[in-house]
């Protein structure tokens, strides 16, 4: 990584967490605004390619782990892309909530269901603790710009927190822009690498 930096800026980024976010491949209700009314939107054969094709990025962002939200289209571009390592369903990384399509999957079918073949490895434990305090991870109602904000907190100290120096964050388009305080990201685009330092995000590259 190529970076024009004062020196006493370059120490505080050593220090710092790097994140490759990835915002879902291209999902049903992006071409069809139908979906929107319906839970678990699915890829398109287009956002699997969209996925697939990021694989071979990964040797060069050595991600340690992967977090990936909960929902369902952000599962399955984090299974195209291949990532081998520990991957983290992590509840805070949802789309913003509303529309039905935002809704995260029922964990069940993840654990002991039909989706288990595919997600089952994934760690479910954050997801699992959210749900005994929230009571359920399913109609959520319209988020408050507040809520939303506060949930971008709570994802950047659980990311400071972590001991890994580089991570693979899945998520999406409208949560990202208040996570990162950056532009809306296309689908699968090319992840932005951005550090974290003192709960503030410095967007590196795309």
């Amino acid at each position: 990584m190529v970076l024009c930096l004062k020196s006493d800026k370059r120490k505080r980024l050593v220090k710092a967490k790097l994140v490759h976010v990835v915002r879902h491949g291209e999902a049903q209700h992006n071409i069809q605004d139908k979906y929107l009314l319906k839970r678990d939107t699915k890829l398109t054969e287009r956002g699997r390619r969209q996925a697939k094709s990021l694989h071979t990025l990964l040797p060069k962002l050595k991600p340690e782990v992967a977090m990936t939200s909960a929902v369902l289209r952000a599962l399955q571009t984090t299974r195209c892309m291949g990532f081998m390592g520990k991957t983290m369903v992590v509840p805070e990384a949802r789309e913003v909530a509303g529309w039905p399509a935002n809704d995260p999957i029922d964990t069940k079918r993840a654990l002991a269901g039909n989706l288990e073949s595919q997600f089952g490895k994934y760690d479910w434990s954050l997801v699992a603790k959210g749900s005994r305090q929230t009571g359920g991870n399913g109609g959520q109602g319209w988020e408050r710009t507040v809520q939303i904000k506060d949930r971008a907190r709570r994802l950047t100290r659980l990311i400071e927190r972590r001991q890994e120096s580089s991570i693979l964050l899945v998520s999406h388009g409208e949560f990202l822009q208040h996570l990162t305080s950056d532009k809306y990201m296309q689908n699968c685009f090319p992840p932005a690498t951005a550090s974290i330092a003192k709960k503030r995000w410095v967007r590196l590259r795309a």
